[in-house]
């Protein structure tokens, strides 16, 4: 009796590890079907998933490519026009240093070709005013150069920063130099042109600056001021009168004027 229990007992261990086993080899391949079947969707679906999140992202990007700040287009004819541009402000910078530089050099052959005057030894010498008339006019030191044209009262032309001063009458004495020679000096401008010649046959040139009257007392008038320039003097009947032929010019007191002309060397 114990024996029969005994077989039917290992007979049954028997089926159950048996039966085990088949369930471990059927779990098995259930397992190993479901990780195919896995890698195969994810192959298959991922492959699609990818393409159409690129496709996703690239349209994304085309759908508004312009960039905000993007610089403009220059056309090669802009170029070429601002190039050609540059090149003729150049050539014009150029051309105006060049005359500049020309015209330096012209003023400094200039002055290094005019002679230095030389001093006479006679001071005596002509004097001409187109405006007034007056063509060789006799200019002499003291009382003598009014009565035979007009008096060189200081300065000389051939002194470098001088203020040649030159005083004559404005109604003189008849039948000599001096004869109204200085009449008509009201009438000068800036522009005229005034000429001196010494007793060397120098010749100089002037054009006038300015034309004013001052008193009897104001002596600056006669100063140098550094020019090479000359002033032309006459009696008036008051510092605001130019024109009047009264007793005040006539004496010369200190109620008349004078009449400056002033003109600077050319």
């Amino acid at each position: 009796m114990a024996l029969m229990d005994r077989k039917r007992y290992g007979e049954r261990r028997v089926v159950r590890k048996r039966t085990f086993k088949k369930r471990r080899q059927t779990g098995l391949f259930v397992f190993l079907g479901l990780v195919i079947l896995t890698l195969g969707v994810l192959i298959f679906f991922g492959t699609d998933l990818l393409s159409s999140r690129t496709d996703s992202e690239s349209v994304g990007q085309v759908a508004d490519p312009t960039v905000d700040g993007a610089p403009e287009i220059v056309s090669e004819d802009a170029s070429e026009e601002d190039s050609a541009t540059e090149e003729e402000t150049a050539d014009e910078t150029a051309d105006e240093e060049e005359a500049v530089d020309d015209a330096a050099d012209e003023e400094s052959m200039s002055d290094e070709d005019e002679p230095t005057p030389v001093a006479p030894d006679d001071p005596t010498m002509s004097l001409s005013v187109p405006k007034l008339g007056i063509n060789g006019a006799v200019v002499a030191g003291g009382e003598a150069g009014l009565e035979l044209g007009a008096q060189l009262v200081g300065g000389a032309p051939w002194q470098p920063g001088s203020n040649t001063y030159i005083a004559g009458h404005r109604v003189g004495f008849p039948g000599t130099g001096s004869d109204h020679i200085f009449y008509s000096l009201p009438s000068m401008g800036q522009g005229d042109e005034i000429t001196l010649t010494d007793s060397l046959g120098q010749v100089y040139t002037y054009q006038v600056s300015e034309v004013f009257a001052v008193t009897p007392y104001d002596t600056w008038v006669m100063d140098p001021t550094g020019d090479d320039m000359i002033s032309l003097q006459v009696c008036t009947e008051t510092p605001d009168d130019w024109w009047t032929i009264g007793p005040r010019l006539m004496s010369s007191g200190p109620e008349s004027g004078r009449l400056i002309v002033r003109a600077q060397k050319v």
